[in-house]
C-alpha cells in the first residue's frame, strides 16, 4: 500500500481544501457512485500541481489571451470593535483559549505551530508565550494606526495568564497571552509572489516605500533618554538578537551595537534612529487584487502585520532585517526590497556586515 501526505501548494488567494488530518483517505461520501481516484495518478498530480496553478494564472496575469473576465477581488470583512469586552480578564482568557482551538480546527492554522487563528466576523487571534512581545505589538498597532496611513490590523483586546512552570525548559513559569485583532483583506506576499507580474511587483515596491517613509517619521517620545527601545520605551525584543531576549533600552547606537558582532566597525555607527517594523519579510506583507478604472486586476499591498519586534532602531535595521531570511525568497523579491530601501540611503555596507555576523552565528 502506498500512502501520501497531503500538503497544499498555494500561490494565489484561493483557500486550500479543508482536510481532516494530513493522511487523508480518498473516497466518495456522496453515494453518487463516483469512481475513486486511481492511486497511480496521485504522485503525478503532486509533482505537477504547482505547474497547473501557474498555467491557470494566465487568466489573471494575461486575460487578453483568453478573453475572459473574472472578478477575483477578496471580500474585506468588517471587524466588531469590542468583542468579549464585558467579560473579566480570566473569563476572556478562557474564551480566547477555546476560540484558538476552534479557529485552528475550523479554518486551519495560519501561523507557525498554530499560533495565529482566523475567527469568524473578520477577526484574528494570536497566541504568544512572551507577554512583553504581545504588549509591544498591541501598542505598535495603536501607534502606527494613529500616526500614519499604513494599513495595519486594529488591536482590539489582549488577555494574559500566568502559568506555573512544569518542565525543565520553563521551570519558573510564563505568561500565556492572546491578542485579538481585526483582519486585513488578502494573503501573505509569501503565498502569492509567484502569481504577481513584474509590473505589479514594482507597484508593491513603491507602496512599501511610501509606507516605510511614514513609519520612519513617527517621533520617539516614549523614552527620550534611551533612544533605542521598543514602542513603549522599554527593552527591545527582536529574534535577530539572542532569540528575542530583552536587550536595552539603549542611550545611543554605540551601546546598542555592543550587543552585536563587530560592534566597532564603521557601519555600526552614525545612523539616525527611526521607528522600525523589524521583521519585514514577505510573510508579514499582506497583498490583494484590485481592479483599476479599466477593469484590469492588479496586486497591491493591503497591510503589514506582525509588529511584535517593532521599536526605535538604527535606520538600516529594517533594510538588513528584510534580508535576514533572504535565502528563503526568490531573487526578484530580495532585489525589490533592496530598491525599497535605496530610497532612504545606501545600506550596502551595513547589509554586508550583518550577513557576516549572521554567518558567524550571531542572531541565534
Amino acid at each position: 500500500m502506498v500512502e501520501y501526505r497531503v500538503h497544499p501548494v498555494s500561490i494565489t488567494l484561493t483557500d486550500p481544501i479543508q482536510l481532516n488530518g494530513s493522511m487523508a483517505l480518498l473516497g466518495d461520501h456522496s453515494r453518487a457512485g463516483i469512481d475513486k481516484v486511481d492511486p497511480r495518478f496521485v504522485g503525478t498530480h503532486a509533482r505537477l500541481c504547482k505547474s497547473v496553478q501557474l498555467v491557470n494564472l494566465i487568466e489573471t496575469m494575461a486575460p487578453e489571451l483568453l478573453q475572459r473576465n473574472h472578478d477575483l477581488r477578496p471580500t474585506a470583512p468588517t471587524a466588531t470593535t469590542a468583542p468579549l469586552g464585558c467579560l473579566t480578564s480570566p473569563l476572556r482568557f478562557s474564551a480566547y483559549e477555546k476560540l484558538m482551538r476552534f479557529g485552528n480546527y475550523w479554518y486551519g492554522a495560519t501561523g507557525a505551530s498554530g499560533t495565529v487563528a482566523k475567527l469568524p466576523f473578520g477577526l484574528f487571534l494570536k497566541y504568544s508565550a512572551n507577554v512583553e512581545c504581545v504588549r509591544n505589538e498591541f501598542n505598535a498597532l495603536r501607534v502606527v494606526g494613529k500616526n500614519t496611513g499604513v494599513p495595519v490590523p486594529r488591536g482590539l483586546d489582549f488577555a494574559s495568564k500566568w502559568v506555573q512552570g512544569n518542565s525543565q525548559l520553563l521551570p519558573q513559569g510564563y505568561h500565556r497571552s492572546y491578542m485579538l485583532t481585526s483582519e486585513l483583506p488578502g494573503a501573505a506576499l509569501s503565498l502569492c509572489m509567484d502569481a504577481i507580474s513584474d509590473a505589479d511587483y514594482q507597484r508593491i515596491q513603491l507602496q512599501l516605500q511610501a509606507y516605510i517613509s511614514q513609519i520612519r517619521n513617527i517621533p520617539q517620545t516614549v523614552n527620550p533618554d534611551f533612544v533605542i527601545c521598543d514602542t513603549r520605551g522599554e527593552a527591545c525584543r527582536d529574534p535577530r538578537i539572542f532569540d528575542s531576549a530583552p536587550m536595552g533600552p539603549f542611550k545611543d547606537e554605540a551601546a546598542f551595537s555592543q550587543k552585536l558582532r563587530f560592534p566597532d566597525e564603521p557601519s555600526r555607527r552614525g545612523h539616525k534612529i527611526v521607528f522600525t517594523h523589524a521583521d519585514l519579510n514577505p510573510r508579514n506583507i499582506i497583498v490583494h487584487q484590485v481592479k483599476d478604472a479599466t477593469g484590469t486586476l492588479h496586486w497591491e499591498v493591503s497591510g503589514i502585520v506582525d509588529w511584535e519586534a517593532a521599536g526605535y532602531y538604527p535606520e538600516y535595521w529594517d533594510c538588513t532585517k528584510s534580508m535576514f531570511e533572504g535565502f528563503r525568497w526568490p531573487r526578484r523579491h530580495n532585489d525589490a526590497m533592496q530598491r525599497v530601501f535605496a530610497e532612504f540611503g545606501d545600506y550596502s555596507a551595513e547589509l554586508e556586515l550583518e550577513i557576516k555576523a549572521w554567518e558567524s552565528g550571531d542572531g541565534v
